[in-house]
Order: structure tokens, then sequence, then C-alpha cells
């Protein structure tokens, strides 16, 4: 045998032997995590330790989808570079990052350095998005948001000069239909010059879906946004003006365990995937795929991100969070509810019932962090309570809540009304900070969504005949809390959601309230209101979606954020 031969099957057969090795080796550590998995560490009866949490969970970092639309920039990139001088003689792209159909890409140069003005023709003045881009060159990339569905779009762009010098060209850009699964808005109140439209009228009402299609609605409650990446619950603008979502892994996936770092055209940032393979409450030794993140995700100053999570518990939900570290896609900071609340808060839980035989028994559903103070304000529905912890330490601060059902060792930590009908608030939603006084001991202001469905506490006759956006004065020196505005009693029945629902300040003194589940999930309304006259000026009806497609929360946010447009910057890094 020669020695070419020889070490050709040599090198063959140490293939063979390192992927068998491999595969073995990956099959080992298969085993080991899902006995990890099944016998799980407790600190203390129904408690998990902190590192089991963080084994449960195990977030990782995923490049797939950001290499793929990285790739689309880079071919952007070129086409750029390719086009010859001229408006006329521009490159349009419709949908450029393939899961946002309602953008465009303009590729475009000029002779001499202009600054663009872009012009997203609408039916009316008040549906007219107008934008201006910073900086003067003669590349431009220009970002398109806002086209309607189904139509040829009218796109304008203005070129001026640095010495005013001003040039207009008019692009068609043809998008397709929406899908049918987003289902009919109907319109039934509008006074654009009274709602908060923003600068140029760049907010949309964006209906956040429960599991399935987002969209944005313009002031007319026409579609102008929408993604075709299924969303559940979380739809967040961060600080660097990107959008943080939470959607699948792959579309065949049936749970939603990817939290994506995105935008409005759909180029993706960052992704991290979550485990989500978790003990079954029938069969311990048994596993199955959950959903690890649930209803909130915010981010914190340091720029992590604090999420409110399952964390693999074979007997509770949804009364965990965790900080994920930005960069690494590392836990490092596990907050448990049980740790916090009193024990019989989730060992004597019975208000609600899950078809897994999980116990639900805080169904935390909000967050929002007080810099000012370090301090995390809460809002847990089946508990009926709103409660201040102090970040670092975890200790209580106060607690909104009836005392229904409230050890005597917590009473301390409730909030006294100064209302003389005090109504508390019942399976509430989407607590936010508003105001805060000057002294950080002093007086906070927030705004929620009173479902008025108490599950644990506080029950009133009032209960479920109405829902309300209600804003609440508190005093954290005095331990008071004080009700200075609520919308929502005199629609009645027709809008009390037994479920979902929010409440968010949109400026004009307006407040945008969303009736995810009203008639019972068959309907879902947006509701912009004057807080000072009670005004009603923006109203929006939502049917015939699929069951399970509600709209969890309504939020105003603008389609360009921060510095505006997709700009060439963008494009290139």
């Amino acid at each position: 045998m020669n020695k070419k031969k020889f070490w050709g099957i040599t090198a063959g057969v140490l293939v063979v032997l390192l992927i068998a090795g491999g595969a073995t080796a990956y099959h080992e550590r298969h085993l080991i995590r899902r006995y990890l998995l099944v016998h799980q560490h407790y600190d203390k009866p129904d408690i998990l330790s902190t590192n089991q949490i963080k084994l449960n969970i195990r977030p990782a970092l995923s490049t797939k989808n950001t290499t793929a639309t990285n790739q689309l920039t880079k071919t952007y990139q070129h086409d750029l570079q390719q086009v010859k001088v001229g408006p006329a003689q521009a490159k349009v792209v419709v949908n450029p990052y393939k899961t946002s159909p309602l953008s465009g890409l303009i590729l475009v140069k000029t002779a001499q350095p202009t600054r663009v003005r872009l012009v997203v023709h609408g039916n009316r003045p008040a549906t007219t998005i107008k934008q201006t881009l910073p900086g003067y060159r003669t590349q431009h990339s220009v970002g398109v948001l806002g086209l309607y569905a189904g139509r040829a779009n009218r796109v304008t762009l203005r070129f001026t000069t640095k010495d005013g010098q001003v040039t207009r060209h008019t692009y068609r850009m043809t998008t397709t239909k929406a899908p049918k699964g987003i289902g009919t808005n109907t319109l039934k109140t509008s006074h654009p010059k009274q709602m908060a439209l923003g600068q140029g009228h760049t907010k949309l009402t964006f209906a956040v879906s429960s599991q399935g299609y987002t969209y944005g609605l313009d002031a007319r409650g026409k579609i102008r946004w929408y993604s075709t990446q299924k969303i559940s619950h979380v739809f967040k603008e961060l600080q660097n003006h990107h959008l943080l979502i939470l959607t699948k892994i792959s579309d065949s996936e049936h749970k939603y365990n990817a939290l994506r770092e995105t935008d409005f055209y759909g180029r993706v940032y960052r992704q991290y995937n979550m485990n989500g393979l978790f003990p079954t409450r029938q069969d311990p030794n048994k596993l199955s795929t959950n959903t690890v993140i649930h209803h909130d995700a915010i981010e914190l100053p340091n720029h992590n991100l604090l999420l409110t999570v399952d964390d693999g518990s074979k007997k509770f939900v949804e009364d965990t969070m965790i900080e994920l570290n930005y960069k690494t896609g590392k836990i490092v900071k596990v907050i448990d509810l049980k740790r916090i609340l009193p024990k019989s808060a989730y060992t004597q839980y019975d208000g609600t019932h899950r078809p897994d035989g999980k116990i639900d028994w805080f169904h935390q559903n909000s967050m929002v962090y007080d810099q000012k103070r370090d301090e995390l304000i809460v809002s847990g529905r089946n508990q009926d309570m709103i409660f201040a912890i102090n970040y670092k330490t975890t200790k209580l601060k106060w607690i909104l809540a009836a005392p229904e059902k409230l050890p005597k060792s917590y009473q301390k930590y409730l909030l006294q009304p100064t209302n003389k009908h005090f109504r508390y608030n019942g399976g509430q939603h989407a607590v936010q900070l508003i105001h805060q006084s000057q002294h950080p001991g002093d007086k906070i202001e927030l705004e929620f969504y009173d479902n008025n469905v108490p599950v644990t506490r506080g029950k009133t006759a009032q209960s479920k005949q109405w829902s309300a956006g209600e804003i609440v004065t508190i005093n954290q020196l005095k331990k008071t809390v004080t009700k200075t505005w609520e919308f929502g009693q005199r629609l009645g029945k027709r809008n009390f959601t037994n479920i979902v629902g929010s409440s968010y300040a949109v400026g004009k003194g307006n407040t945008l309230i969303g009736f995810g589940y009203a008639d019972w999930g068959k309907r879902s309304e947006f509701v912009e209101v004057n807080r000072k006259t009670k005004q009603i000026v923006f109203d929006v009806d939502r049917t015939h979606f699929a069951h399970g497609d509600w709209s969890y929360r309504a939020q105003r946010m603008s389609l360009y954020p921060g510095t505006g447009s997709l700009t060439l910057k963008q494009i290139t890094n």
C-alpha cells in the first residue's frame, strides 16, 4: 500500500471517529440537559434556584436573520454605487427587507450635495407623511415608510442644495394587499387636528397583537404599516430607536421564543432565542415546549433587557423576571416574585385555572423602571395588584391593591386612598410612569388600564360593568394614592374587557386606550380621548380577526423616531 493511499484511509477513519465521537458527546449533553430540566434544583419548597432558572431558559444569541438582512444591506450599498446621477435615474425598492410590505427604499444620486425632504402622499393632508433627512450629500438612500396597501403609492422627494435650489421628483411604489388576517378596521371617529400625530403626521396607532398581526393605522383608520412576521405582545421602541419584538424562531414554530431587535423596514440587528423546554405539571418527567417571554419587555438605562418570563417551573407560570445582558444574551439577574410576595398568594390561589394545570397566581403583564429612584413598578393581573420594589435589593416599597387576602405583615406596604369613593383596580394592565416630582421620595403619577375584573381582591358592585383608562398620583412618603382621571365608564359593557388592554398618554393632553378584548374577544377598539374635555378624537373598531389575535395593546408610535429615515449611514454600516 503506498503512503498516499495509507494516509487517505487513515484520515477517513479519523473523520468517522470524530463524527461518531461528536455525535455521542452531543447525545450525552442532550441527555444530561434533559435530566437537569426534569430533576430541578430548589432553594426552598416551590422556589427554584437562580442557577436552575438560568439553565431552564438558556438564552442564546442567533445570527441567522442578522446575517441574511446584512447581506441585503450590502446589496443595496452596491446598487447605490451603480445608480446614475439624477433623480429620474433612481432605483426604487418596495419591501427591502422582505417582512415589511409597506416600506420602501429609494437609491438616488445628485450632482451637488442636497438635503432631501420625503413626502408619502396620503388620501388627505392629515394622512400625508412628511420627513426631512438630516445633512447634505450626493448619495441618498431614502427609507420610505407609511405606504398604503394594495395600490400604486405616490412618493415625492424634494432635493434642496446648500444655496437653496430646489428640485422635485415623484416615484411610484406599488404594494400588495394587506393580509385578511389583520381583520376589518372600521373608522368611527376622526378629528386629526385634535389628535397627537406628531410633526409630519409620522405617528400611527399601532395595534399590537396578542399572537398574530401587528399593524399601524393612520388618522383615517387606513393601514400604513404591518409586519409579515407574527408578533406576540412585545412591540417596543428602544433607546437607539430600533424596535424590540417577540416573534417565532421559525415560521413553523408554535411558540414565540425569539426576541428580536429590528426596525420598521424589517432589518434584523440582534436576536435572542429562548429554550422553553419545561417539565409538565401532569408528569414532571415529561418535557414540553413553552413560550418563555410572555407579556412584556423593557430596556433598562444600561441597555440590558428586563423580561417577564416563565422560569421553567413544573408548577407555576408568569411570576418571574430576568435581566438579559444586551451584548452577550446572558442572564445577569433573576427576580422571582414568590420571594417577594406572600406565600399564601401562590400556595392558596384558586382565582383562575389553566388547561395545563400550572398555577398562574400572579400573571405579570407589565412593568416600568423608575430610574430616579431605582425602583421597578410591576402589574399583576391575578393579584389585582401594582407594587414597587427597589431594583437592586428587590425589597418592597409600596402596594396598590385592595386589602382583602393580604397578610397582616404586608398591610404596612398598602397605599391609602384619599378619594372618598375610591374604586380599586381589578385585573389591570399596562402600567406606565408618566410624571415624577423633583424630589426622589415624593410623588409619582401612574397611568394604567383597569379591566375592572377583580380576580383575587377588591370586588365591587361595579365590577365587570366597564373597563377604563386611569391615572393615579402616589405620594410615596405618605403612602397615599389619589385617582385623578379615568375614562371608560360611559362606554359601558360594550367596552368591558375581561383580559388585555392598555391606556397610554400620547401628547396634546390625550390618552389612547386599547379595549383589546371587547365582546369577549370578538372585537378590539382603539379610542383616543382628550383627558380634560373627555372628547373622543379618534375611534376605530377592529373585527373579523382570528381567534387569539385580539389587540393586546394600542400604541401611538412614530414611523421615523430619532434621526428619521433610513439613511446612507444605516445602509453602509
